[in-house]
């Protein structure tokens, strides 16, 4: 029996989002799409549970450093990696990239994919990091 894995995309809703998200389901993977918090209240079910409910099922989250998560003074992104630090994390943003994540992945905490996306490096930079989309299931 074969395990699927889960890649979450927490990006703001837009064509890339669907695109990288097909990329990821053609090769193997299942994928969780997170649009981030919504206006007007800018909530979402992290704020609502103490946690994501998406990073628990995620093998790797590729996420938007550009999402709207400060919340009650905290950024949601630094509380859901404390949350889950053995969770790999890719960046991506359909922008340049904000000064602290830059800074972040050049001390190597975590690793940025290219703006210009493409299928190959997409798949690439996931199997990297978790491997391929599907694993023998573990020994009981």
């Amino acid at each position: 029996m074969q395990a699927t894995k889960t890649v979450v995309i927490a990006q703001r809703p837009g064509d890339y989002l669907d695109i990288m998200a097909q990329w990821l389901r053609d090769a193997g993977y299942r994928v969780r799409v997170c649009g981030g918090p919504s206006e007007i209240r800018y909530d979402c079910w992290s704020h609502a549970y103490d946690d994501c409910p998406l990073w628990h099922q995620a093998d790797l989250v590729i996420y938007d450093p550009w999402l709207a998560t400060a919340y009650t003074g905290q950024d949601q992104f630094e509380l859901e990696t404390g949350r889950h630090p053995n969770l790999p994390v890719l960046i991506w943003g359909p922008s340049a990239i904000p000064a602290d994540v830059a800074d972040m992945a050049t001390k190597g905490l975590l690793e940025l994919l290219p703006l210009d996306i493409t299928r190959q490096a997409l798949v690439e930079a996931v199997e990297r990091k978790i491997g391929s989309a599907t694993q023998p299931a573990a020994a009981v």
